[in-house]
């Protein structure tokens, strides 16, 4: 009994791969779309970086400062001790509120708009006389020659008020633009992730600005970040000390009551007259127990705020005089890039429209 061998069948490649023999043509293909428009992938990266390094040589910059602050941020000791003792008296709550501004909300709080706002409202010492601090920033930061170069009717403009409440459509339209451009120029971050250390920083082109920028931004986020943290405890002292200046009204009236009932009496010798003035006496006296008592109670508050308030410890100031940094000149690497991408692009659509469409043939035995 025999058996008759067929012939071998070639192994059939699928569709969605590529044989040895393909990779090797169109490496080939590759090969030859380089060498025939190697003048072209040439030409344009040297044209890119000749164009870039025009613009890096004939359009100036300016230089710009860099000033930095680190400070520290701790927590008020004893917090929300002196307001537990008070908060029964009054019918609150016995406990504030969680602390919010932490972390990354921190970070946000320094930057957002309210913050930099009452920071640029603020009066500010330059060269002994006082101005507001964004009629400063209009005239230094370099707003004029970028944003407003296009608008020469804002060059002259200064804010007459520092009081956000009086100022017209106008005035907050033009404040707003300056909060986003000092937004934009203004870092907040951890010196490092197992420090509790914080840097603010910023780069402007102008020295005396950048300084004072970071400075009196540390300022105002204090004041505003204490003001938030201690605002049930300040509302809870405003009620105290209303208690007590009513009390103390409601004693002046009662004492001069009883001074001209004692006058009254000493003249006039009737026992009623006694028992009225007898009766007035305790009264003036309960009330000037509530007195001293409200009087004691609004103490405690004022040094509980006290200890509730945040400290913010300035680790290390700015430095004098400021780091000046100088703006990298990427124009040319950029246009070098863009050229050879477009050499390239160029290269392949030519050698697609080209070369002609071959089909592999499999011839089977």
């Amino acid at each position: 009994m025999s058996q008759t061998l067929a012939p071998a069948q070639p192994q059939q490649i699928p569709d969605d791969e590529l044989s040895p023999r393909e990779v090797v043509e169109k490496v080939i293909v590759v090969k030859d779309a380089i060498i025939r428009n190697w003048k072209m992938i040439l030409l344009l990266p040297l044209i890119g970086f000749g164009i870039g390094y025009a613009l890096d040589t004939y359009v100036k910059k300016a230089n710009k400062f860099e000033a930095n602050v680190v400070f520290n941020l701790g927590g008020g000791s004893g917090q929300g001790a002196g307001f537990g003792e008070m908060a029964g008296l009054l019918g609150l709550g016995s406990a504030p509120d969680a602390n919010i501004f932490t972390g990354e909300n921190f970070f946000y709080f320094v930057k957002s708009r309210p913050v930099l706002e009452r920071n640029l409202m603020k009066e500010v010492d330059i060269h002994g006389k006082k101005e507001i601090f964004a009629n400063f920033f209009i005239d230094s930061s370099g707003i004029k020659t970028s944003e407003w170069e296009e608008r020469p009717d804002l060059h002259n403009f200064h804010f007459v008020t520092n009081d956000l409440k009086k100022l017209d459509r106008k005035s907050r339209i033009i404040l707003n633009e300056i909060v986003k451009k000092a937004a934009d120029a203004t870092e907040i971050a951890s010196l490092d992730r197992k420090s509790s250390f914080i840097s603010i920083s910023t780069l402007m082109e102008n020295e005396a600005l950048a300084g004072m920028w970071v400075t009196t931004l540390l300022k105002t986020v204090e004041e505003m970040y204490t003001e938030n943290q201690t605002q049930k405890t300040r509302k809870t002292l405003r009620l105290l000390q209303h208690r007590a200046d009513s009390l103390a009204t409601v004693l002046g009236i009662a004492e001069h009551k009883l001074a001209k009932q004692m006058d009254y009496s000493s003249q006039i010798m009737l026992p009623e007259a006694k028992v009225s003035t007898n009766s007035m006496e305790r009264k003036s006296t309960f009330l000037q127990q509530l007195y001293y008592e409200a009087m004691a109670n609004a103490e405690k508050m004022q040094m509980s705020l006290v200890r509730e308030a945040p400290l913010f410890t300035e680790i290390e100031g700015i430095k004098v005089p400021l780091d000046m940094k100088q703006e990298n000149k990427k124009n040319a690497k950029i246009g070098a890039l863009a050229g050879l991408m477009i050499a390239l692009i160029f290269t392949y659509f030519r050698t697609v429209f080209s070369t002609p469409a071959t089909t592999v043939r499999v011839e089977q035995a």
